[in-house]
Protein backbone atom coordinates (compact mmCIF):
# COMPACT_ATOMS: atom_id res chain seq x y z
CA UNK A 1 0.00 0.00 0.00
CA UNK A 2 1.40 3.38 -1.02
CA UNK A 3 0.09 6.79 0.06
CA UNK A 4 0.59 9.80 -2.19
CA UNK A 5 1.86 12.49 0.21
CA UNK A 6 0.52 15.31 -1.95
CA UNK A 7 -2.81 16.92 -1.04
CA UNK A 8 -4.98 17.19 -4.15
CA UNK A 9 -7.82 19.65 -4.66
CA UNK A 10 -11.01 19.71 -6.70
CA UNK A 11 -12.82 22.98 -6.04
CA UNK A 12 -13.64 22.92 -2.29
CA UNK A 13 -12.48 19.36 -1.65
CA UNK A 14 -8.98 18.42 -0.52
CA UNK A 15 -8.05 14.75 -0.57
CA UNK A 16 -5.20 12.26 -0.35
CA UNK A 17 -4.72 9.22 -2.58
CA UNK A 18 -3.75 5.75 -1.37
CA UNK A 19 -2.68 3.12 -3.92
CA UNK A 20 -3.15 -0.60 -3.24
CA UNK A 21 -3.94 -3.93 -4.89
CA UNK A 22 -7.68 -3.28 -4.69
CA UNK A 23 -9.73 -3.58 -7.89
CA UNK A 24 -11.98 -0.56 -7.54
CA UNK A 25 -11.87 3.08 -6.44
CA UNK A 26 -13.25 3.95 -3.02
CA UNK A 27 -13.78 7.31 -1.32
CA UNK A 28 -14.04 7.72 2.45
CA UNK A 29 -14.67 10.76 4.64
CA UNK A 30 -13.26 10.55 8.16
CA UNK A 31 -14.47 12.19 11.40
CA UNK A 32 -11.57 14.68 11.24
CA UNK A 33 -13.16 15.77 7.90
CA UNK A 34 -10.24 14.40 5.87
CA UNK A 35 -11.01 12.74 2.54
CA UNK A 36 -9.16 9.62 1.37
CA UNK A 37 -9.38 8.16 -2.13
CA UNK A 38 -8.23 4.54 -2.38
CA UNK A 39 -7.36 3.35 -5.87
CA UNK A 40 -5.68 0.41 -7.66
CA UNK A 41 -2.05 0.79 -8.62
CA UNK A 42 -1.47 2.65 -11.93
CA UNK A 43 -4.82 4.48 -11.78
CA UNK A 44 -4.47 7.76 -13.69
CA UNK A 45 -5.21 11.11 -12.07
CA UNK A 46 -7.64 11.79 -14.87
CA UNK A 47 -9.69 8.84 -13.66
CA UNK A 48 -9.30 9.82 -9.99
CA UNK A 49 -10.44 13.38 -10.69
CA UNK A 50 -13.43 12.13 -12.66
CA UNK A 51 -14.58 9.88 -9.81
CA UNK A 52 -14.15 12.61 -7.19
CA UNK A 53 -16.10 15.03 -9.39
CA UNK A 54 -18.90 12.48 -9.75
CA UNK A 55 -19.05 12.04 -5.95
CA UNK A 56 -18.53 15.75 -5.23
CA UNK A 57 -21.91 16.39 -3.55
CA UNK A 58 -21.69 13.23 -1.46
CA UNK A 59 -18.17 14.03 -0.23
CA UNK A 60 -19.03 17.66 0.52
CA UNK A 61 -22.15 16.67 2.48
CA UNK A 62 -20.34 14.21 4.75
CA UNK A 63 -17.24 16.35 5.19
CA UNK A 64 -19.25 19.41 6.20
CA UNK A 65 -21.41 17.35 8.54
CA UNK A 66 -18.26 16.32 10.40
CA UNK A 67 -17.03 19.91 10.42
CA UNK A 68 -20.29 21.12 11.90
CA UNK A 69 -20.05 18.51 14.66
CA UNK A 70 -16.49 19.60 15.40
CA UNK A 71 -17.42 23.28 15.52
CA UNK A 72 -20.45 22.56 17.76
CA UNK A 73 -22.36 25.60 16.53
CA UNK A 74 -25.14 27.10 18.60
CA UNK A 75 -28.44 26.39 16.89
CA UNK A 76 -30.50 29.35 15.84
CA UNK A 77 -33.76 29.75 17.73
CA UNK A 78 -35.23 32.36 15.35
CA UNK A 79 -36.39 34.68 18.13
CA UNK A 80 -36.34 38.46 18.41
CA UNK A 81 -32.89 39.79 19.23
CA UNK A 82 -31.01 37.00 17.47
CA UNK A 83 -28.68 37.92 14.60
CA UNK A 84 -28.68 36.49 11.09
CA UNK A 85 -26.40 37.22 8.15
CA UNK A 86 -27.64 39.41 5.30
CA UNK A 87 -25.31 40.94 2.68
CA UNK A 88 -22.34 40.15 4.89
CA UNK A 89 -23.67 41.89 7.99
CA UNK A 90 -25.07 40.49 11.20
CA UNK A 91 -28.65 41.76 11.19
CA UNK A 92 -30.91 41.75 14.23
CA UNK A 93 -34.14 39.77 13.88
CA UNK A 94 -37.29 41.49 15.13
CA UNK A 95 -40.38 39.30 15.23
CA UNK A 96 -43.79 40.96 15.54
CA UNK A 97 -47.28 39.49 15.80
CA UNK A 98 -49.31 40.48 12.74
CA UNK A 99 -52.27 39.21 10.79
CA UNK A 100 -50.39 39.31 7.51
CA UNK A 101 -46.94 37.75 7.16
CA UNK A 102 -44.04 39.83 5.86
CA UNK A 103 -40.24 40.16 5.90
CA UNK A 104 -38.32 43.43 5.56
CA UNK A 105 -34.56 43.99 5.43
CA UNK A 106 -33.14 47.40 6.37
CA UNK A 107 -30.34 49.05 8.40
CA UNK A 108 -28.91 45.73 9.67
CA UNK A 109 -32.38 44.76 10.83
CA UNK A 110 -34.65 41.94 9.67
CA UNK A 111 -38.23 42.76 10.54
CA UNK A 112 -40.55 39.78 10.37
CA UNK A 113 -44.30 39.67 10.97
CA UNK A 114 -46.38 36.56 11.60
CA UNK A 115 -49.33 35.32 13.62
CA UNK A 116 -47.25 32.46 15.02
CA UNK A 117 -44.48 34.32 16.83
CA UNK A 118 -43.70 31.28 18.99
CA UNK A 119 -43.37 28.82 16.09
CA UNK A 120 -39.68 28.53 15.20
CA UNK A 121 -40.33 26.57 12.00
CA UNK A 122 -42.82 29.17 10.69
CA UNK A 123 -40.38 32.00 11.43
CA UNK A 124 -37.48 30.16 9.77
CA UNK A 125 -39.51 29.41 6.64
CA UNK A 126 -40.67 33.01 6.41
CA UNK A 127 -37.12 34.30 6.85
CA UNK A 128 -35.80 32.05 4.08
CA UNK A 129 -38.70 33.04 1.85
CA UNK A 130 -37.49 36.61 2.35
CA UNK A 131 -33.91 35.62 1.57
CA UNK A 132 -35.00 34.03 -1.70
CA UNK A 133 -37.12 37.05 -2.68
CA UNK A 134 -34.10 39.30 -2.15
CA UNK A 135 -31.84 36.94 -4.10
CA UNK A 136 -34.27 36.87 -7.03
CA UNK A 137 -34.08 40.67 -7.22
CA UNK A 138 -30.38 41.07 -6.54
CA UNK A 139 -28.51 38.26 -8.28
CA UNK A 140 -29.58 39.04 -11.90
CA UNK A 141 -28.22 42.59 -11.57
CA UNK A 142 -24.95 41.31 -10.10
CA UNK A 143 -24.64 38.75 -12.90
CA UNK A 144 -25.08 41.52 -15.48
CA UNK A 145 -22.42 43.58 -13.73
CA UNK A 146 -19.92 40.71 -13.85
CA UNK A 147 -20.73 40.07 -17.53
CA UNK A 148 -20.08 43.74 -18.32
CA UNK A 149 -16.86 43.78 -16.26
CA UNK A 150 -15.57 40.82 -18.29
CA UNK A 151 -17.16 41.70 -21.62
CA UNK A 152 -13.97 40.81 -23.46
CA UNK A 153 -14.47 37.16 -22.48
CA UNK A 154 -17.82 37.01 -24.30
CA UNK A 155 -19.43 34.90 -21.58
CA UNK A 156 -22.93 33.94 -22.70
CA UNK A 157 -24.84 31.99 -20.05
CA UNK A 158 -28.02 30.30 -21.28
CA UNK A 159 -29.93 31.38 -18.20
CA UNK A 160 -29.91 31.99 -14.46
CA UNK A 161 -31.61 29.84 -11.83
CA UNK A 162 -31.77 30.82 -8.16
CA UNK A 163 -32.66 28.11 -5.70
CA UNK A 164 -31.75 26.63 -2.34
CA UNK A 165 -28.61 24.51 -2.53
CA UNK A 166 -27.35 23.34 0.84
CA UNK A 167 -24.06 21.87 -0.33
CA UNK A 168 -22.95 24.11 -3.20
CA UNK A 169 -22.79 27.85 -3.75
CA UNK A 170 -23.32 27.58 -7.48
CA UNK A 171 -23.18 25.35 -10.53
CA UNK A 172 -23.08 25.47 -14.32
CA UNK A 173 -24.99 22.93 -16.39
CA UNK A 174 -23.77 21.36 -19.61
CA UNK A 175 -26.30 23.60 -21.40
CA UNK A 176 -24.76 26.75 -19.92
CA UNK A 177 -27.37 27.53 -17.27
CA UNK A 178 -25.90 29.16 -14.17
CA UNK A 179 -27.47 28.22 -10.84
CA UNK A 180 -26.81 30.25 -7.68
CA UNK A 181 -27.68 29.26 -4.15
CA UNK A 182 -30.11 31.47 -2.24
CA UNK A 183 -27.65 31.19 0.67
CA UNK A 184 -25.32 33.62 -1.12
CA UNK A 185 -27.65 36.53 -0.26
CA UNK A 186 -26.31 36.24 3.28
CA UNK A 187 -22.78 37.08 2.13
CA UNK A 188 -20.92 40.14 0.85
CA UNK A 189 -20.85 40.97 -2.85
CA UNK A 190 -17.22 39.91 -3.16
CA UNK A 191 -18.20 36.28 -2.51
CA UNK A 192 -21.25 36.38 -4.78
CA UNK A 193 -19.20 37.87 -7.62
CA UNK A 194 -16.52 35.22 -7.12
CA UNK A 195 -19.08 32.40 -7.36
CA UNK A 196 -20.65 33.98 -10.45
CA UNK A 197 -17.24 34.39 -12.10
CA UNK A 198 -16.28 30.83 -11.20
CA UNK A 199 -19.41 29.44 -12.83
CA UNK A 200 -19.03 31.67 -15.90
CA UNK A 201 -15.56 30.21 -16.44
CA UNK A 202 -17.20 26.78 -16.57
CA UNK A 203 -18.98 27.92 -19.74
CA UNK A 204 -15.59 27.56 -21.47
CA UNK A 205 -14.04 24.79 -19.38
CA UNK A 206 -16.60 22.47 -17.78
CA UNK A 207 -14.12 20.89 -15.38
CA UNK A 208 -11.48 21.92 -12.87
CA UNK A 209 -8.46 21.32 -15.04
CA UNK A 210 -5.44 23.59 -15.65
CA UNK A 211 -7.17 25.57 -18.41
CA UNK A 212 -10.11 26.36 -16.14
CA UNK A 213 -7.88 27.74 -13.39
CA UNK A 214 -5.79 29.63 -15.93
CA UNK A 215 -8.92 31.41 -17.15
CA UNK A 216 -10.20 32.01 -13.61
CA UNK A 217 -6.84 33.55 -12.67
CA UNK A 218 -7.03 35.86 -15.68
CA UNK A 219 -10.51 37.19 -14.92
CA UNK A 220 -10.33 36.99 -11.09
CA UNK A 221 -6.65 37.11 -9.95
CA UNK A 222 -7.53 37.14 -6.23
CA UNK A 223 -9.77 34.07 -6.39
CA UNK A 224 -7.62 31.96 -4.04
CA UNK A 225 -7.88 34.48 -1.22
CA UNK A 226 -11.62 34.93 -1.68
CA UNK A 227 -12.24 31.19 -1.89
CA UNK A 228 -10.30 30.66 1.34
CA UNK A 229 -12.51 33.20 3.11
CA UNK A 230 -15.66 31.70 1.58
CA UNK A 231 -14.82 28.31 3.08
CA UNK A 232 -15.41 29.78 6.53
CA UNK A 233 -19.11 29.93 5.75
CA UNK A 234 -20.15 26.29 6.04
CA UNK A 235 -23.70 25.86 4.79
Amino acid sequence: MLQDQKIHKIEDIEFKVIYSRRRSIGISVHPDSSVIVRVPYLTSFKTINRIVNEKYDWVLKHRDNYRKLDNSPVKKSYKSGETHLFHGHQSVLKVEKTGKSYVRFYDNTIELGTEKTDDTLVIKRLLYKGYKAEALKYFPDLLNKVLIDHGNQMFKPAGLVIRTMKRRWGSCSNKGVITLSTELIKLSDVFIEYVITHELCHLKHHNHGPQFYKLLSEVYPEWKTVRKELRKYIQ
